[in-house]
């Protein structure tokens, strides 16, 4: 069992305890039946639990996602915007060299000595 998945028993195993009136034994017990694929008195429980859980966690993203769409709209709007003004500015004309590009401007290094 990886130390996730062992954080998500303790919490199944907690969950059983206070909301289920089973003891620690009992609780850890029909985790680990959930956990190994055999069926007990409580494995029914464990299964009811998780999906709670699951459903808990969503309903908090379901809230955040929507906390942040206004912002998120703003951000697409600002960023619709600046694309429209890039594409409506004038470009620079082809300038003429007199170097080519990847010569210094400022002549070749000096030597030291």
């Amino acid at each position: 069992m990886t130390k996730p998945q062992a954080q998500a028993a303790m919490l199944l195993v907690h969950r059983l305890i206070t909301r289920h009136g089973l003891t620690t034994e009992e609780a850890v017990t029909a985790v680990m039946q959930r956990h190994r694929g055999v069926e007990g008195p409580h494995t029914h429980l464990v299964t009811a639990e998780a999906q709670a859980v699951v459903k808990d966690t969503a309903a908090a993203f379901r809230a955040v996602v929507e906390a942040l769409r206004p912002a998120a709209e703003a951000a697409a709007a600002a960023m619709r915007s600046f694309l429209e003004a890039v594409r409506a500015a004038p470009h620079p004309g082809g300038r003429s060299r007199d170097r080519p590009a990847w010569q210094s401007p400022y002549g070749p290094a000096q030597r030291r000595r």
